[in-house]
């Protein structure tokens, strides 16, 4: 069970929403200007015990703001498939996210709206 773990982590890490300094998009208050924004770290979720047990695989989308020092604020699921399943996880992990902190016509900006996707898969 141990390698199995050890193992969805690793694929898990290749499937987190891309590369690790991947491009990720916003917008500013106006709702109208986005805002491209740059990702330098963040932490891999830990698959959920009874998924891995039952071999459950899914994916999440969760949506946040990035604030002007380039933190996630407020992340909640806009829609988790299975329902409920990798929520809880994946909101943990988002929530470690740093972003490069934001800027528009190099002023710092706090961006809103900003959607990633999890996939949570098994080898």
């Amino acid at each position: 069970m141990k390698v199995l773990n050890v193992l969805a982590v690793f694929v898990f890490a290749l499937f987190f929403s891309g590369p690790l300094f991947s491009a990720d998009k916003g917008y500013l208050e106006d709702g109208e200007t986005e805002v491209e924004l740059t990702r330098i770290s963040y932490a891999v979720p830990i698959y959920p015990r009874k998924a891995l047990r039952l071999e459950i695989q899914g994916t999440v989308r969760v949506e946040f703001d990035v604030d002007k020092d380039g933190s996630v604020l407020d992340p909640f699921v806009v829609e988790g498939n299975p329902p409920g399943v990798f929520d809880r996880s994946a909101i943990k992990a988002v929530r470690k996210i740093l972003y490069e902190p934001p800027t528009h016509n190099g002023t710092p900006v706090k961006v809103n709206n900003v959607q990633i996707d999890l996939t949570f898969k098994l080898s």
